[in-house]
């Protein structure tokens, strides 16, 4: 919220991603969904190697334990990460043939904006883990709470992807 109303989804977005104009026209969308993809890789990316220098820190039988575990969470990052590297391919040629219409656009604010608010819940249950991990605390919660995150941003890519091949099905307007 900003002085007093809600955001709509361009508003949002533009004001989650830096550089981010939105999807209107083909080259801006082209660039614009090229940019999202980076910046959610690039956060996706930092955050995998603060994972990986956790361990490193533990000692006792919390590092022999959480070994792999924190490796189950980077290997999950990673897919996701892949998973968005590589979607950013497959959106081009819709952005190409389609003309896009708003409520068309709004699916994908709405879809945008939940993986960057997935990323933001993602990179809070990392500081309480890392701080539960500095503390020699158990970390099992903190891990397990990443897990389920990291399995909720995949399904949410596919549903993004599923998304796309449906805006493709509809006839083009240009």
């Amino acid at each position: 919220m900003s002085d007093g109303r809600d955001l709509g989804f361009l508003e949002k977005a533009m004001r989650l991603i830096p550089g981010y104009k939105g999807y209107k026209s083909k080259e801006e969308r082209r660039d614009n969904d090229q940019l999202f993809r980076t910046g959610l890789v690039n956060r996706l990316d930092r955050l995998r190697t603060e994972v990986n220098e956790i361990p490193a820190g533990l000692r006792g039988p919390a590092a022999l334990k959480s070994v792999t575990d924190f490796g189950r969470i980077s290997k999950r990052l990673e897919r996701v990460t892949d998973e968005i590297r590589f979607a950013a391919r497959g959106y081009r040629g819709w952005f190409d043939m389609h003309k896009v219409h708003e409520d068309e656009l709004n699916k994908l604010y709405v879809f945008d904006i939940s993986l960057i608010e997935n990323i933001d819940e993602l990179e809070e249950s990392f500081k309480v883990l890392k701080a539960a991990a500095a503390a020699g605390s158990d970390l099992q919660e903190s891990i397990d709470k990443m897990v389920e995150i990291l399995i909720e941003f995949s399904n949410k890519m596919s549903q993004r992807s599923e998304l796309m091949i449906d805006l493709e099905k509809n006839k083009p307007v240009d």
